[in-house]
């Protein structure tokens, strides 16, 4: 029989440390949809899962903190997602399509997560310093680095368009996905006066970034000069 190892003093208090440090995530997590970010107070965390104050900064240092320890948590859900769409046998096209799709599903998933985040602004990343945002823009460099990595395969298998450097369009598209999620509502509203919903809007968007990398027909090199800027004036 395997000898039942028992935990040590130190390892009990940790392991009670960790789950009251999770209790106290989901907590704050669960007030932060209800009410928002700014809504709500330390104390009022503090009050919510009985602890006092000053007990409640020992695991988190303000407010900020907390809600970058939720933000790192789905950052690593996230990722893990598009580690899964790496992996998958298909052309560069559809696999930078699905990691755009799985992004989005995500959001969706997550609801209440993103309209805290984006609320919250990019005001509250100014602590550039904090070990948990540069984790939080790790994460974010590795899933920008999958997408260039895909856009790159599908530029070498002929399914997306070449002229333009895949880390470039990368960009583009986490700057346009991102600004859909966090959709002001002054254009959703523009969007529902002509007639188009918020989810039709970001179930049509997949479709306009196909169109966008598809392989455009290559010109002839005088035209390809004139373009650029490079021909010569006669």
């Amino acid at each position: 029989m395997h000898e039942v190892r028992t935990m040590s003093f130190q390892e009990l208090i940790e392991k009670e440390r960790e789950q009251r440090r999770t209790y106290i995530l989901t907590t704050a997590e669960k007030l932060f949809y209800a009410k928002s970010f700014t809504g709500v107070s330390m104390e009022e965390i503090a009050k919510e899962v009985g602890l006092n104050k000053a007990t409640l900064y020992l695991y988190f240092e303000n407010k900020d903190h907390l809600l970058f320890a939720i933000i790192l948590y789905k950052m690593k859900e996230l990722t893990a997602r598009c580690e899964g769409c790496m992996g998958k046998d298909i052309s560069g096209r559809e696999k930078s399509l699905l990691l755009v799709t799985t992004f989005l599903a995500f959001a969706r998933e997550n609801p209440e997560y993103y309209r805290t985040v984006c609320a919250a602004g990019p005001e509250v990343f100014k602590d550039s310093d904090n070990p948990i945002i540069k984790r939080i823009f790790d994460l974010l460099e590795k899933q920008t680095v999958m997408l260039r990595d895909a856009l790159g395969e599908g530029s070498a298998d002929g399914t997306i368009r070449d002229d333009l450097d895949p880390l470039e369009m990368a960009v583009y598209l986490q700057v346009m996905s991102s600004g859909i999620v966090c959709l002001p509502q002054g254009l959703r509203s523009v969007l529902e006066a002509g007639g188009i919903g918020f989810d039709r809007f970001v179930t049509d968007y997949p479709q306009f970034i196909a169109g966008a990398l598809e392989k455009r027909p290559s010109l002839p090199a005088a035209e390809r000069k004139k373009k650029s800027g490079t021909a010569k004036k006669g």
